[in-house]
């Protein structure tokens, strides 16, 4: 029996004496532990989007609208403009298991290798200059005398460069942060004072948060019409509710199949290094109850070959204006092997993910992560490649399924216009 209301919620903005925190579901330690990683310190949200605490674009949009909710909150506090000074753990995440008994904390200020896995990476060695920069900006804007608008417009803007600069590809971050500057901007300039602004800042991480869920679970039931009764669907790394604030984009459109009796089985890919779909989407999945089946990256082509697979269901970081997809590295070679055995290659995503400025794949940035991820032991003259993400060309999808219908790849940026 499938049920979605087993999966934890993976992000909330929660109140918390004045100043809100944000509560991040700590992917790393899936599945061997659920616990949150809390905070109200926007450096904190950052470390943990580069760290994958949270990933999946639509979550990570979500997380960065909130780090600028939390800088506004900052500067408001450190001006007088709370009840109560500043918390004096702002700067501090910790990490809170859903029995709600707090586990270590984690300074990301001061970050330990030895801390939970990958929560924060410190700068390379020598290069320090960022770190000054920042502590020197933070000191100019902490100053409690400090709290005209512009100064205030000028920390937001800086802050949201960093954020939005956490992970280049997934352009729903950087569409999230500027929705929230440009909120800031407009308050700003009708006279709002920053309190106001970090108050309507904080509802509109909310909001958004009410509508990607909205979003996510009409964009299930618009892909759920695409699927035969007694479907078996391939997936790659994890488009589900754990990369969304909730119900998912990939795993959404299973989910609404699955709750109309139409899904049989769900095949998840491993998705090499870091295996999100073994560590999250094979969880998730049989968490909701979705019958799954884990497999390496290697054998998606036999499986596709083999006739068993009705169609594929991926998610998407970056959608160009020619419908090419910027998606977790090995959605290419799935998509070459399902057009070469005749298998549907669809896509879901929020419209949000559409960047109608990139005219096609090339020119989608690609970030490039640790090769530790690859090769977590160095060997003497092995070089590692690691990109996170590869481009499907739009000829080889047969629809983007989005919360405002399904699109052939040349119909999606239209359909944002």
């Amino acid at each position: 029996m499938v049920d979605v209301t087993r999966l934890p919620r993976t992000v909330a903005l929660e109140e918390a004496g004045g100043i809100p925190r944000l509560a991040l579901l700590d992917q790393t330690r899936l599945p061997a532990e659920e616990a949150y990683l809390r905070t109200s310190d926007w450096r904190t949200v950052i470390d943990a989007i580069k760290g994958l605490v949270v990933r999946g674009a639509p979550a990570i949009g979500i997380a960065g609208a909130a780090a600028v909710a939390l800088r506004a909150w900052e500067f408001v506090a450190a001006c007088g403009g709370c009840a109560g000074a500043l918390r004096p753990d702002l700067a501090t995440g910790s990490a809170v298991g859903v029995t709600g008994e707090d586990a270590p904390a984690l300074d990301c200020l001061s970050c330990q290798r030895s801390a939970a896995p990958a929560d924060c990476a410190p700068a390379p060695a020598g290069d320090d200059e960022p770190a000054r920069a920042l502590d020197a900006h933070r000191t100019f804007v902490l100053d409690p005398d400090a709290a005209d608008p512009e100064l205030f417009l000028t920390s937001l803007e800086f802050a949201g460069r960093l954020i939005a600069g956490a992970r280049p590809t997934a352009v729903n971050l950087s569409w999230a942060v500027e929705r929230a500057l440009a909120e800031a901007r407009r308050l700003t300039g009708e006279g709002a004072a920053p309190r106001a602004v970090a108050e309507a800042l904080a509802s509109l991480t909310r909001r958004m948060i009410a509508e990607d869920e909205a979003a996510n679970r009409t964009m299930g039931a618009h892909g759920a019409a695409l699927l035969p009764d007694g479907a078996t669907i391939l997936t790659h790394c994890n488009a589900g509710s754990l990369a969304t604030a909730f119900y998912g984009t990939a795993l959404g459109v299973v989910y609404a199949a699955a709750e109309q009796g139409k899904i049989v089985r769900v095949f998840a890919d491993e998705t090499r290094p870091v295996g999100q779909g073994a560590r999250l989407t094979a969880w998730e999945l049989a968490r909701a109850g979705v019958p799954v089946t884990l497999i390496c990256d290697d054998m998606a082509a036999s499986l596709l070959a083999s006739g068993r697979v009705d169609a594929v269901v991926v998610g998407a970081d970056r959608i160009a204006a020619n419908g090419d997809v910027a998606n977790k590295i090995g959605t290419l070679g799935v998509a070459v092997a399902a057009a070469r055995f005749g298998v549907p290659f669809y896509v879901a995503a929020p419209l949000a993910t559409v960047d109608a400025s990139v005219p096609d794949g090339t020119a989608i940035p690609i970030e490039e992560r640790d090769p530790s991820e690859v090769l977590p032991t160095p060997l003497a003259g092995v070089d590692v490649w690691n990109p996170a993400f590869d481009v499907t060309p739009a000829e080889l999808i047969a629809a983007v399924i989005t919360e405002a219908g399904v699109f052939t790849p040349s119909e999606v940026a239209r359909a944002c216009a």
